[in-house]
């Protein structure tokens, strides 16, 4: 079998649809198992080990016509849906794919011959388990109570050009950073940038270090007021990191502390310790979104469930109400777990776990 898994939007989707690819190496391992991602996404699926080619997803400049010759050359059997949109359904029915899989509750999902059950905005599962429901017409393996989910194998020359922009920046070879990632590309409410100020400052104060900041370009302006507002020395890495790098920096860190965004999920399939901040809006919600496995590394506001965000919420704006120092204490937990882990496996080389499901919050 060739099988062509399809998740064209962000970096946390597509690396939440990542363990798809594990799931069906395991239960079917001569199977030939590749991914269409959008073209920023190319490298990081590229070291992925499960996924055996990648193709590169142009967007709205790819024509229709282009995608559906490149889909009946590459010649597959099935094809998983995991990202519906009209026209991706439409590109495997004219390429005339024989298993066309995902979810049945689209009006396109005639397009489909393999429809699935799977509502995802009523569903209270995890998006990671949500994209292995979606593929389970393939017989995929368990997902299982403990062992390796995201199998990224980063290679050591993005690992030395990492280290080369440390050092540059005055960070020792052998640092353990802690990293800081105020942004989340709007795709979910943020922790206010001078909490994040305040934070710094904190662990500054406790000798926690060195403290890098990163984001993309588009979020330099965020990064300045991060930096006029912290009165600690900071180490900005922002729009300067190619996606494999930041993979590199986060594989290192102590721990990750981010919004609800593709880096949070990237730093937990690097093995990173992450503290995440997140909303209390349904959609964004850590019950589907949260770092997968790490139910305990999630902070709120102590507030109800909502729809949206909305000015004239009693509770508006609820995500100040998270202060720095329970940030910190929670960064602190993280750290000793982590590092009581560290020392408990190291004699064993046993590999990280990872939690079957997420939960309920």
């Amino acid at each position: 079998m060739k099988v062509l898994l399809i998740r064209t939007d962000r970096m946390g989707d597509v690396i939440l649809s990542t363990p798809v690819a594990t799931l069906i190496k395991r239960a079917h391992p001569d199977w030939r198992v590749e991914m269409l991602v959008a073209r920023q996404l190319v490298p990081l699926v590229g070291v992925h080990r499960d996924v055996d080619a990648v193709l590169e997803f142009g967007g709205r400049d790819s024509s229709l016509r282009e995608l559906v010759r490149l889909l009946r050359s590459r010649r597959y059997d099935a094809a998983v849906l995991l990202h519906p949109t009209f026209r991706l359904a439409l590109s495997l029915w004219l390429a005339r794919i024989p298993r066309r899989i995902g979810t049945a509750y689209r009006l396109y999902s005639f397009l489909l011959n393999e429809r699935v059950p799977v509502h995802r905005k009523r569903s209270r599962l995890h998006e990671l388990e949500l994209n292995v429901l979606t593929a389970s017409p393939l017989g995929l393996a368990p997902l299982p109570e403990s062992g390796e989910l995201f199998r990224f194998e980063l290679p050591e020359e993005e690992e030395r050009r990492l280290a080369e922009k440390l050092a540059r920046a005055g960070v020792e070879p052998d640092a353990r950073p802690i990293v800081l990632h105020p942004g989340s590309g709007g795709s979910a409410r943020n922790w206010p940038v001078r909490r994040f100020a305040e934070l710094a400052e904190l662990l500054h104060a406790r000798g926690i270090g060195p403290i890098v900041i990163t984001g993309t370009s588009a979020e330099r302006q965020l990064v300045d007021e991060l930096v006029r507002l912290a009165a600690v020395p900071l180490v900005r890495l922002d729009g300067e990191l190619e996606i494999l790098q930041l993979a590199a920096l986060l594989q290192r860190a102590r721990v990750v502390v981010a919004n609800s965004t593709g880096p949070l999920h990237l730093a937990v399939a690097m093995g990173a310790p992450v503290v995440g901040l997140y909303c209390p809006i349904g959609p964004c919600h850590p019950r589907r979104w949260g770092p997968y496995g790490r139910r305990d590394a999630v902070l709120m506001p102590d507030v109800p469930e909502c729809d949206r965000c909305r000015a004239s919420c009693p509770h508006y704006d609820c995500m100040e109400s998270i202060p720095a120092d329970r940030v910190a204490a929670k960064i602190g937990q993280v750290m000793q777990l982590s590092e009581g882990d560290r020392a408990r496996r190291q004699p064993l080389g046993a590999e990280a776990e990872n939690a079957v499901s997420y939960g309920d919050q």
